[in-house]
């Protein structure tokens, strides 16, 4: 038994190097989506040694597959996650992951308020916005955290420090910056399909439903046009491969949540208005209820406003789409 333990180890220490001496890779490098440092040239001793160092820590052979040996083994043994996933994921209750960088748990707990000075740049820059995109009409709609729908998954020792009231969201609100915030009306549909995934940062299409029709309901008072019902669209199951948080334990490990996809009917008769729309990852979730709504609309993937974009495309309508964790942004000004 003590010869086949010392085999196993030489084995698990010379792998990497022989997978490296062998160009030997297995799929990492593919999910990373990161340019890998190249083998260094010799300038002087010390700078190759570093250089080499980083190269062979991103390079050596059989790294998805160890990698993910020790994160798994990590879990198992010890009920936790390596260190670097600890700072970014928060394992809930249930099999709920919740994301940790942004600030997202933090604000969840009311400790990370704004200062006055960032405050106020916030309402010059959104004030300035109104200001600079007309005759357009601008809307800001950010998506509730996912720590706010689903607190009730959260741990005990987050749960607990709970203080919504001095959130940033709530801030801004209070400073009446005209924000949509569909907290409200997403909390009221909890009781029919996920709006959130389990495993990832974002809102479902279903959740992503109930932020299309608050940010409709508020461009109703300006414009003749309304929410298309939740009956205009055919619901699809679909498997959503690669869920975030998940691939970030797991290391590369291909993941899947069941969910529902919702596509327009052919029937829908759709405004004349023209809409461009700005916003993140959270946007995907929305284009198929804004494309089915509007004839003419334009989706960028920026959280800043293209100001000669805008004026190029003449809308009606400008939205700026921010999720809740990343509403400091809010201070970026826009490319002119």
């Amino acid at each position: 038994m003590k010869k086949i333990f010392i085999i196993f180890f030489i084995f698990f220490i010379f792998t990497p190097i022989i997978g490296l001496l062998f160009n030997i890779q297995d799929g990492l490098e593919n999910t990373e989506k990161r340019n890998m440092p190249q083998f260094p040239k010799f300038s002087n001793l010390n700078s190759f040694i570093d250089d080499f160092l980083e190269y062979y820590e991103n390079n050596f052979g059989f790294r998805y597959s160890l990698m993910k040996f020790a994160s798994n083994f990590k879990i198992k043994l010890f009920k936790t996650y390596p260190k670097n996933i600890d700072l970014k994921v928060l394992k809930g209750k249930d099999g709920w992951l919740f994301y940790k960088l942004g600030n997202e748990t933090e604000d969840f707990e009311g400790r990370v308020l704004f200062s006055d000075a960032m405050l106020n740049r916030i309402k010059q820059n959104c004030n300035n916005r109104i200001k600079n995109l007309a005759p357009a009409k601008f809307y800001i709609l950010v998506p509730p955290d996912k720590t706010v729908i689903y607190s009730e998954f959260l741990p005990d020792s987050i749960l607990a420090k709970e203080n919504m009231q001095k959130s940033r969201i709530n801030q801004l609100l209070g400073e009446n910056v005209e924000i949509i915030y569909p907290k409200d009306v997403i909390l009221e549909n909890k009781n029919h399909e996920l709006l959130y995934y389990k495993t990832d940062t974002h809102w479902t299409y279903y959740g992503a439903y109930f932020g299309y029709l608050e940010l409709m309901n508020q461009i109703s008072l300006d414009f003749s046009v309304k929410a298309l019902k939740f009956s205009s669209f055919v619901k699809q199951e679909y498997e959503f491969y690669n869920p975030d948080l998940a691939n970030i334990i797991n290391i590369g490990t291909r993941q899947s949540e069941k969910s529902y996809k919702y596509e327009c009917t052919e029937n829908v008769e759709k405004s004349n208005l023209k809409v461009v729309i700005f916003g993140d990852s959270f946007l995907e979730y929305l284009e198929p209820y804004l494309k089915c709504t509007f004839k003419d609309i334009k989706i960028v993937y920026s959280n800043t406003i293209d100001a000669n974009l805008v004026k190029n495309f003449k809308p009606n309508i400008v939205i700026l789409e921010i999720v809740q964790r990343n509403i400091r942004q809010l201070e970026i000004k826009d490319k002119i």
